[in-house]
């Protein structure tokens, strides 16, 4: 799997986890509500900074988000 794909399957993962949906999660990590979408279906490539601010968003290491084994 790519790593994008990966990265975003995790972001969901973990966002449905805390129970939030992508429009609160959003607001928690400053992002606009597409770009959400965009990082969760892997179209979107985000940087270090928003990977930083993700992680904070849903409370995990930003290496959690880069898990491979992680199911949903």
């Amino acid at each position: 799997m790519k790593l994008e794909k990966r990265f975003g399957k995790n972001v969901r993962y973990w966002r449905k986890q805390r129970g939030i949906s992508q429009e609160e999660f959003a607001d928690r990590a400053q992002l606009h509500p597409t770009y959400v979408s965009g990082i969760e279906t892997g179209y979107r490539n985000p940087t270090v900074k928003i990977v930083g601010r993700i992680a904070a968003a849903l409370n995990v290491k930003p290496a959690d988000l880069f898990e491979e084994n992680i199911e949903e």
